[in-house]
């Protein structure tokens, strides 16, 4: 380019000398001249053109290249975003499990004060029970002391398990004297009395079920092995 420019200022030179010499070819000089000024131009025009296709390129090189880490970055941020998405749901998840656990926790809390209050109810109950069970022992010691105690029955008919239990009895009169008889005399047939000979003031006998009690007096029965 610069030979080119210094070819131009040596012809712009000797036109200028032949056109003081020579003024008839001024306008061929002229258009000699500016012709090789637009050669000159077109050249430079044609130079500039090529910078910038180069330029061009290396701006498209580097675009693509731009591109290319655009397109990387998108496909990273891509991945970033799944493995949020998956920690996301992991957080969720874990959310959910702790809300479960504080639920469970509550529940837990829950039936722990009901199983402290049935405790203290069984408590209590089995102190009922326990002085229920001291009831218990003596009204039965009292029913043993009552069963071991005599017992009267005034002058009539009466049925051993109906009226009286079967057992083993001492049988005495009250008051005064009569007859006693069991099962029609073919079991007893005695005479209960006191003050004289004729009379039994006592009589010990097996009583059975069923047996038929009859006597013309009160007579105290009293239980004995």
């Amino acid at each position: 380019m610069k030979w080119e420019l210094l070819k131009f200022k040596k012809k712009w030179v000797y036109f200028s000398l032949m056109a003081l010499v020579l003024v008839a070819i001024t306008a061929i000089s002229a258009h000699a001249i500016g012709y090789n000024k637009a050669s000159v131009l077109l050249k430079d025009k044609k130079v500039v053109v090529r910078e910038i296709d180069g330029e061009i390129k290396e701006w498209k090189k580097e675009l693509e290249n731009i591109e290319e880490n655009v397109e990387a970055m998108e496909e990273e941020e891509s991945s970033k975003q799944a493995e949020l998405d998956g920690l996301q749901i992991q957080v969720d998840e874990a959310s959910e499990m702790i809300s479960q656990k504080e639920t469970i926790q509550k529940e837990l809390d829950e039936l722990g004060v009901q199983v402290k209050g049935r405790k203290d109810e069984l408590k209590k109950l089995g102190g009922e029970i326990a002085n229920k069970k001291n009831e218990l022992d003596t009204l039965n010691k009292g029913i043993l002391i009552k069963k071991k105690e005599p017992r009267t029955l005034v002058a009539g008919v009466f049925i051993a398990g109906k009226d009286i239990a079967p057992g083993r009895y001492k049988v005495e009169p009250v008051n005064g004297f009569g007859n006693y008889f069991v099962n029609g005399g073919s079991k007893v047939n005695i005479i209960l009395g006191r003050g004289d000979d004729l009379f039994l003031p006592e009589y010990v006998f097996e009583l059975d079920e069923g047996d038929e009690i009859e006597a013309t007096l009160s007579v105290k029965y009293t239980l004995v092995d």
